[in-house]
C-alpha cells in the first residue's frame, strides 16, 4: 500500500508534465472510467479558444477569449428567449478575465488583471 500510495502522488505531482499517450496508459493502468462506465477514448490535442471568421467578407480567422465567449454560448438559450426566440439578434457583455506573469525584476509570478469584452 505504500508503494502504491507514493506512485499515486508521484503520478499527481507530475500530471502536467505527461505526453498523451502517457496519459493514456496510467488511465488504462488506473482502470479510469467515464461516467457512463465506457473507458475514456484516447487523448487528442484541442484548443480552448473559439475559433470564428471576422472582418467585412468573414474571411479573416480570428480567436475568442474563452472567459468571455463561454458565457455568450453556454447562456445562449436564455439570451434568444428574452429575445423573444427571434434571430438574429446580438449581445454583448464586458468582464475580468487574469493572467499569470512573471515579474520582470525577482523572477515573482504575479497575476495581471484585463477588462475584456465580447459583441455576438
Amino acid at each position: 500500500p505504500t508503494e502504491e500510495k507514493d506512485d499515486h502522488l508521484r503520478v499527481q505531482r507530475q500530471a502536467d508534465a505527461f505526453s498523451p499517450t502517457e496519459i493514456d496508459d496510467l488511465l488504462i493502468k488506473y482502470d479510469c472510467k467515464g461516467p457512463s462506465g465506457k473507458p475514456y477514448s484516447p487523448s487528442f490535442p484541442f484548443n480552448l479558444m473559439f475559433k470564428t471568421s471576422i472582418g467585412p467578407e468573414g474571411t479573416s480567422v480570428g480567436y475568442l477569449r474563452p472567459e468571455t465567449a463561454q458565457g455568450l454560448f453556454v447562456n445562449f438559450k436564455r439570451l434568444l428567449e428574452y429575445n423573444a426566440a427571434k434571430m438574429p439578434f446580438a449581445a454583448a457583455q464586458i468582464g475580468l478575465g487574469f493572467r499569470n506573469e512573471i515579474a520582470p525584476r525577482s523572477g515573482l509570478l504575479r497575476v495581471r488583471e484585463f477588462c475584456m469584452g465580447e459583441i455576438e
